[in-house]
């Protein structure tokens, strides 16, 4: 119960934040349809948490943009990962939905996005425990 109550509280939050961060974008004159390099940003409680977490976004095709977890101000582990989309497609209730389940799930929060003002994103990174895996393989063939 707890957990869908995080979920809603969270899923509400970001809902209203995009709907003030788009509208800003388009008074701007920003095309939100374009797709461009975003940045997603999560943070969880614990550093193990936060390393489970950037496991479930990297295999769900993002790009890490910080090879481990940063520990914030506030205590909370962040994480940092890139996508291409349009600000439409990240601000569609769908997407807002997966990012605040996927991290609910790790016991973490979905931050929110950011435009990417350089092609970070663009940088294939693999996740620490992912180069591990086929290390190992490349070791036992």
């Amino acid at each position: 119960m707890v957990t869908h109550l995080r979920e809603k509280e969270n899923f509400d939050q970001q809902s209203a934040n995009n709907t003030v961060r788009i509208k800003e974008l388009i008074d701007q004159q920003y095309n939100v349809e374009v797709t461009r390099s975003l940045v997603l940003c999560f943070s969880c409680p614990d550093r193990d948490c936060a390393y489970a977490l950037s496991k479930a976004l990297f295999a769900k095709g993002t790009r890490l943009l910080a090879r481990d977890p940063q520990r914030k101000a506030n205590g909370r582990w962040g994480i940092r990962v890139g996508v291409k989309r349009s600000l439409r497609d990240a601000v569609r209730e769908e997407f807002v939905a997966d990012m605040v389940l996927t991290a609910t799930g790790m016991n973490g929060t979905y931050d929110g996005w950011n435009l990417l003002t350089d092609e970070v994103a663009e940088d294939t990174q693999k996740h620490p425990s992912v180069s591990v895996m086929s290390e190992r393989r490349q070791v036992a063939a």
